[in-house]
């Protein structure tokens, strides 16, 4: 029984993930976490992690974070069950 509950927790905890797509001129950073009951796989904070990626020397033009406070009924929809996710965006001086 312990087996089959093993193989969902480390699929979960996979799948959340951040990374960087960079050129000379821009970059677009992204950081992604699965919510289960109000759990987050890999735990932290998205925005965090997304922004810990951005290069020094650029300028940040827009971020973006899916709904996850507890004040609106999305925002407790996709805690129960879905994904948190930041991108930040910008150009590189």
């Amino acid at each position: 029984m312990k087996k089959l509950l093993l193989l969902p927790l480390i699929a979960f905890g996979l799948s959340g993930c951040s990374g960087i797509h960079q050129t000379d001129k821009a970059f677009d950073a992204h950081a992604e976490s699965v919510n289960v009951l109000f759990l987050q796989f890999p735990g932290g904070d998205t925005q965090e992690r997304a922004m810990d990626l951005v290069p020094s020397n650029a300028e940040i033009v827009t971020v973006k974070s899916t709904v996850s406070d507890t004040s609106s009924f999305l925002g407790v929809l996709n805690r129960i069950i879905g994904m948190d996710q930041t991108k930040v965006a910008g150009v590189i001086k």
